[in-house]
């Protein structure tokens, strides 16, 4: 028995699909990301950051700013 298997998508549409499974997840319960957390999600999902990227400028974000 011979089994064809269709090619792995590309990485930009495995980054895109897994974007939008985690914010329909996210709204499922009846939750909405911040601006910032969506406009970060887009990022990963363009390819731009990766996610240790995206979760180190969240975490900057809403780390309050101590001065030196």
């Amino acid at each position: 028995m011979h089994v064809t298997r269709e090619p792995a998508p590309p990485a930009a549409v495995r980054c895109r699909d897994a974007v939008d499974e985690a914010l329909g997840s996210v709204r499922a319960e009846g939750l909405e990301p911040s601006s910032t957390g969506l406009s970060l999600c887009e990022a990963i999902a363009r390819g731009e950051l990766d996610p240790e990227q995206a979760v180190a400028r969240l975490t900057a974000h809403y780390r309050p700013h101590r001065p030196a």
